[in-house]
């Protein structure tokens, strides 16, 4: 009697810490979900933080959105369908970070007289314009119609630094309070006018 009584006290005590040990995993999990809505909530309503480095170039600080596959696809389904078009496999995205920029040049050229000759004879005469420096080149003439054609090139280069911010107790710094994203455009007259920074939730 002694003995049943030990097997049903002892499948008792081993279904009580099976029981136990899945609410905690579904605690850990629930802990995880909040603190993720709470980080995304902070992102979507702070706007991203603008700054010039110490070379005077522009940068803006961005803080990571994570989302599911599936939240990505209502939030982002045009990128998500870009995406889709480089055969890239879906369920292996990790991150992705898309940045909108403007440039704005303030223009200083000589404009010069250019001919266009057949056989000797100048057929018409061209007002022409260059300008050129390390991330910009315009080339063009307009001709006696006043009709302008010429190229137009613009050059930017944009450094991406992810990294974290950690949590802080007094003076301790233990594990992870947010990731963020630095992006700096190299061009001196391109200004960043948005970032995005997300992860990818599996």
């Amino acid at each position: 009697m002694n003995t049943k009584i030990y097997i049903w006290a002892g499948i008792a005590i081993i279904a009580l810490l099976a029981i136990i040990g899945t609410q905690c995993d579904q605690l850990k999990k629930i802990e995880v979900d909040r603190d993720v809505y709470k980080g995304n909530t902070t992102t979507l309503l702070k706007d991203i933080e603008h700054y010039k480095t110490k070379d005077s170039l522009n940068a803006v600080s961005v803080r990571n959105l994570e989302l599911k596959l599936s939240e990505y696809k209502e939030y982002r389904d045009d990128d998500l369908k870009l995406i889709e078009s480089l055969k890239l496999d879906k369920k292996r995205l990790e991150k992705i970070t898309t940045t909108s920029t403007e440039t704005y040049y303030n223009l200083q050229g000589t404009v010069r007289d250019s001919f266009i000759y057949i056989d000797r004879f100048i057929v018409d005469t061209l007002r022409c314009i260059t300008i050129n420096d390390k991330w910009f080149d315009l080339d063009g003439c307009s001709n006696r119609m006043n009709e302008f054609t010429g190229t137009f090139q613009n050059r930017d280069s944009l450094l991406y630094v992810e990294h974290i911010i950690p949590k802080r107790f007094w003076f301790i710094k233990w594990g992870i309070k947010e990731r963020k994203q630095e992006i700096i455009s190299r061009n001196p007259h391109t200004k960043i006018t948005g970032a995005e920074f997300v992860t990818i939730r599996k």
